[in-house]
């Protein structure tokens, strides 16, 4: 279970590395024509007034059918993708390790058992985020 974990914190590394930008953090915004869109920040674009200034980084686009799709699902998407930005998703990859480093000293100490509390719900994520559990 150990190398599962490894593996999605380094994918989750990688991914973080590809989008970041230092310092930059994520929110869900709106564009000139009040189009949901997912944006990138520094602290240093926050005005006084909390205006804040930002590049998009995507557009979400979702068909005017309550069936397939609804703006509160496509904001909620955004939200999500916003609170997992890049810095995020480093914690939790340290998160990853650290656990498969527990697991390894409950091994080398005869008792995975005990570590299963613990390691269980951080093999799950890393199962799902590695598309390997459906």
């Amino acid at each position: 279970m150990a190398r599962v974990l490894r593996d999605a914190a380094a994918l989750l590394r990688r991914r973080a590395a590809e989008a970041e930008f230092p310092d930059e953090r994520w929110m869900g915004d709106q564009d000139e024509a009040a189009g949901l869109v997912l944006t990138a920040f520094v602290p240093e674009d926050v005005g006084p007034d909390g205006t804040v200034s930002s590049g998009i980084l995507a557009s979400f686009a979702y068909p005017d059918n309550p069936e397939r799709a609804t703006h509160a699902q496509a904001l909620g998407a955004a939200a999500h993708m916003a609170a997992l930005d890049p810095r995020a998703a480093v914690a939790l990859a340290a998160w990853l390790e650290t656990t498969a480093s527990f697991e390894d000293r409950a091994e080398e100490l005869g008792d995975v058992e005990a570590a299963s509390p613990l390691v269980e719900p951080a093999a799950r994520f890393a199962r799902l985020y590695l598309r390997t559990q459906t």
